[in-house]
């Protein structure tokens, strides 16, 4: 009975000290998880920035392009077509920034989200074949999305 009452007080400190350390690698994993999450979303969001300057650059009337991908409907304003546009992409360079390491991962993908959301209603709403445009552009940015995936896993 005498060492029943050391051998408890050890177990209790190796089973403190091994919390501590669990706690202290997942904090690290956390942290690790966060940051590699943000860097995809930056880029990602760059890619997406680069394509609504494609949209925006077909759009603009003042810009003398050979081949226009992107038509706005007859009667649409082009200026607020271009202010929509740029919008945009003020929200997109959000995700560049310090300020979206503080965001949760669920609030960067919800915010992504609602940035293409309104892209594809952009299309759907202000350009000929918006239907299909839109189709397109999603597809293109999801094969750019997995590029990233498969560059960070290799």
């Amino acid at each position: 009975m005498e060492q029943l009452l050391p051998v408890l007080m050890i177990v209790m400190m190796v089973a403190f000290v091994l919390a501590k350390q669990i706690g202290k690698i997942t904090t690290k994993l956390d942290t690790f998880s966060k940051t590699e999450s943000y860097e995809r979303y930056a880029k990602f969001s760059s890619i997406i920035q680069e394509e609504v300057r494609e949209i925006k650059q077909s759009i603009d009337s003042s810009k003398n392009l050979e081949e226009r991908t992107y038509v706005l409907l007859e009667g649409k304003d082009e200026g607020e077509a271009l202010e929509l546009l740029s919008d945009n992409i003020r929200k997109l360079v959000f995700f560049e920034t310090l300020m979206a390491k503080q965001k949760s991962v669920r609030e960067i993908e919800a915010e992504l989200f609602d940035v293409l959301n309104g892209l594809e209603n952009f299309l759907k709403e202000f350009c000929v074949d918006g239907e299909a445009l839109s189709d397109t552009l999603r597809e293109r940015l999801l094969e750019a999305y997995e590029r990233l995936d498969e560059e960070e896993e290799a």
